[in-house]
C-alpha cells in the first residue's frame, strides 16, 4: 500500500461517508466490517476478526471479556467511528414461519402476536418479538410472516455489553437479513423471483430462502466444512489437516489445481458425495415449501457461501444433485474490494458474509 493510499484509508473516503461498522458474533469469533460509501460502489473501509479466548456463551456473558475482545477486532485495522450494526447471535433468537390471517380492525402485528403466543414459553413482555411480512399466500385471507423471537433479558445485555465497547447500536438484525442484503447487493439484476441461500459454516449452514426481495425461509442444517473434511480424512487415513489441504488445493469433480489424477479426483467426490446429498436433499425440500407458499414458483437460483464455497467443484457438485443453478461466492468482500487501498481485502473471507451485509444497510438508507 501507497503512503496515500495509507493516508486516504485512515482518513476515510474522501467524497462520500463512512457506514456504520457490522458486526457478526459468530460460532467462534466475533467478525467486523466496515465499507466507505461514495459516487461509486461501496469499498471496504475495514475488516477484522478476533476468535474468543473462550467459547461464545461465556463470551456473551461476560462482560469484560466481551469488550476486549471486540476492542482487539476494532483496534485491528482502520475503522472509523462507533456506529454499528449488530446481527444477534444465532443461540439468542428462533424463526418461525407464522400463517396468519386479519380479522376486520386487526393489525399485522396485532395478528402474529395472537398466532405464536401459544409457541412461545413464558411471558410474551419478556421477549423481543420483530417480523418480517412475506408476500401473500394463494389463500386471499392468509398471510405469511417470519418471526424472530429472542428473550429481552439476552437482547438487553448485549446491547450493554456492546456500549461498554465504546460502540453505539444503529440497529440489531438476524443473520438472514443481512444476507439477503448482501446478495441483493451483489446480483443487483437479479431475475430470480425465489432464491436459496446456503451459507456453510464448520460445524452447520443456513439455508436462506428470498421470494423477490422478501425472507421468506432461514433454517439451520447439520450440514458442515468440519464433518466432510473427518469423513475423508477417516476414509483415507490422513490428519484432518491433511485433509482439509488436500481439499483446498485440489477441490472436487473435474477441476484441480494440484494436478491430481482423474481417478484421485473421483475418489474425493465419492467420498463426500453421501454428505452432499444430504445438503441436496434439503435444497429440495426448501425448493417444495418455495413452491407451495408463493403459488407455484420455483427456485431457480441457488448462492453457495461460506466455506464449501471455496472448494473447487463444490457449486458443480450440488448443481448436479437439484438440478438447481448453484453460484459460489467463495469471498463476499470481492465485490467491495479497493485494490489500490488495500492488498488484506483480496484475501478470501467467507466467514465474513454475515458482517458484510450488515455493513450494507446504510447503503440501503441512502439508495
Amino acid at each position: 500500500m501507497s503512503a496515500m493510499a495509507a493516508v486516504r484509508r485512515w482518513l476515510g473516503p474522501a467524497n462520500g461517508y463512512s457506514g456504520p461498522i457490522g458486526i457478526d458474533f459468530a460460532l467462534e469469533a466475533v467478525h467486523l466490517v466496515q465499507l466507505s460509501f461514495g459516487s461509486d460502489k461501496p469499498t471496504v473501509q475495514a475488516r477484522a476478526s478476533a476468535p474468543y479466548r473462550s467459547d461464545r456463551a461465556t463470551f456473551l456473558a461476560d462482560s469484560e471479556e466481551f469488550r476486549g475482545t471486540v476492542r482487539s477486532a476494532l483496534d485491528a485495522d482502520r475503522f472509523l467511528g462507533s456506529k454499528a450494526v449488530l446481527a444477534a447471535p444465532s443461540c439468542m433468537f428462533r424463526t418461525l414461519s407464522i400463517n396468519y390471517r386479519t380479522p376486520s380492525g386487526t393489525g399485522d402485528a396485532e395478528a402474529i402476536v395472537h398466532s405464536i403466543r401459544d409457541r412461545i414459553e413464558g411471558e410474551l413482555s419478556d421477549h423481543v418479538i420483530d417480523y418480517l411480512p412475506v408476500k401473500s399466500r394463494s389463500k386471499k385471507d392468509e398471510k405469511l410472516a417470519l418471526v424472530a423471537v429472542s428473550e429481552q433479558s439476552r437482547v438487553i445485555s448485549l446491547l450493554e455489553n456492546t456500549r461498554r465497547a465504546g460502540l453505539t447500536v444503529n440497529a440489531l438484525e438476524i443473520g438472514p437479513v443481512a444476507i439477503a442484503r448482501l446478495v441483493g447487493s451483489i446480483d443487483k439484476h437479479r431475475t430470480a423471483s425465489n432464491v436459496l441461500v446456503i451459507n456453510s459454516g464448520r460445524e452447520c449452514s443456513y439455508l436462506t430462502l428470498i421470494s423477490d426481495n422478501d425472507l421468506l425461509f432461514d433454517q439451520q442444517v447439520n450440514f458442515g466444512e468440519n464433518e466432510l473434511i473427518r469423513q475423508l480424512s477417516a476414509t483415507l487415513d490422513m490428519s484432518e489437516a491433511m485433509a482439509r489441504d488436500l481439499l483446498q488445493r485440489s477441490g472436487l469433480a473435474d477441476h484441480s489445481a494440484d494436478a491430481l489424477s482423474d481417478d484421485a479426483l473421483r475418489t474425493l467426490s465419492e467420498i463426500v458425495k453421501p454428505l452432499f446429498a444430504q445438503l441436496a436433499r434439503e435444497v429440495k425440500r426448501v425448493c417444495l415449501y418455495a413452491a407451495a407458499e408463493t403459488r407455484g414458483g420455483s427456485v431457480s437460483q441457488v448462492y453457495l457461501l461460506g466455506g464449501i464455497a471455496r472448494w473447487a467443484g463444490s457449486d458443480r457438485m450440488l448443481e448436479s444433485m437439484t438440478n438447481v443453478s448453484v453460484t459460489k461466492i467463495p469471498n463476499p468482500l470481492d465485490p467491495f474490494s479497493d485494490p489500490a487501498a488495500s492488498t488484506a481485502c483480496a484475501e478470501a473471507a467467507p466467514q465474513l458474509a454475515v458482517a458484510t451485509g450488515l455493513a450494507l444497510r446504510t447503503e440501503a438508507a441512502h439508495a
